[in-house]
């Protein structure tokens, strides 16, 4: 008995950790930008994602209120197949939007890397998309 209360309380205490994130309340303003990664293009979009953009924007919270709550406020949504033209779509929901907050790849990298690299990495996320990002600025309904 007590083992299985150990057990309940350790996956109760971690669902409360991972449900810390914010979300927008009635009326926030909301951000969803999709992105059309390329079929063979997708290891190196996440490459970008998870080993050059979310390692920049960690380091840029350390000393920056706005990049943490840009990392509290932000969601990345991998597809779980392929779409009918055989890209992928990943989606970036911000959620709400950081007021004042530089989202752009390039304001977020110039900040740890040099120009030069930061130049190259936009670089290698452009080669991953059929096409540029669509945007789509909305705002949380009553539901």
């Amino acid at each position: 008995m007590k083992k299985y209360f150990l057990s309940s309380l350790f996956l109760i205490l971690i669902g409360n950790v991972n449900s810390q994130t914010t979300e927008a309340k009635q009326g926030e303003s909301m951000w969803v930008l999709l992105n059309h990664v390329k079929a063979d293009k997708r290891q190196q979009f996440e490459k970008f994602v998870y080993e050059v953009l979310f390692p920049a924007l960690k380091e840029n919270a350390k000393k920056d209120i706005i990049s943490r709550n840009i990392i509290e406020q932000t969601r990345m949504l991998e597809p779980r197949r392929a779409n009918k033209d055989s890209s992928y779509t990943y989606i970036w929901l911000m959620d709400p939007i950081v007021k004042n907050a530089d989202y752009s790849y390039s304001g977020i990298l110039s900040q740890v890397y040099s120009s030069e690299d930061t130049k190259k990495y936009i670089s290698m996320h452009n080669e991953c998309l059929v096409s540029p990002q669509f945007a789509y600025r909305v705002k949380q309904g009553s539901w």
